[in-house]
């Protein structure tokens, strides 16, 4: 499936064949993640990521795992969007930190949205010109990757999603 920079969400939500909708807020702020508020910041956004992990893998009777991004384990799509996307928010959106996880559950499939506040990033541009490729993975991981990403606005995106399907 890989990039696809014209998505839109709604008709994808129409044939999820939505049975539930939940969101997970981190740092509403808009106000930049510092040293007197990380600690509190991080720790949500760890906990976010394992509460989406530990839902999905009750409801989907999944194995996915935040560990197998640290290796390399590419089969975990999932791991590695929570991972990749969560990164690029703690380090390059304004405020430095994710404000919303977004998910969309389906009788056998899913779509995940990270969301940031403050300014967005030109996604067509990031991925054209292959801009920070040696800062991260993301990128890569978007073009490469089996499941189907998006952008809420590829030329100004404040959300990045994940559509996820038992293969």
């Amino acid at each position: 499936m890989t990039l696809h920079l014209n998505q839109q969400l709604t008709p994808l939500i129409e044939e999820l064949n939505l049975q539930e909708q939940q969101q997970f807020i981190v740092h509403p702020l808009e106000k930049v993640r510092d040293l007197n508020s990380s600690c509190e910041i991080l720790e949500k956004y760890a906990d976010t990521k394992w509460s989406i992990i530990n839902l999905l893998n009750q409801k989907y009777k999944q194995n996915f795992d935040l560990c197998h991004w640290l290796d390399d384990n590419l089969d975990d799509e999932v791991s590695f969007f929570l991972n990749e996307a969560g990164s690029n928010c703690l380090n390059y959106s304004q405020f430095k930190a994710p404000y919303q996880y977004h998910l969309w559950l389906g009788k056998d499939n899913f779509i995940l949205g990270i969301e940031q506040k403050g300014q967005g990033f030109n996604a067509e541009e990031v991925n054209k010109n292959r801009i920070k490729s040696n800062a991260g993975k993301a990128f890569e991981f978007f073009r490469n990757c089996k499941s189907k990403i998006f952008f809420d606005n590829p030329l100004n995106a404040k959300i990045v999603y994940f559509q996820w399907s038992k293969r």
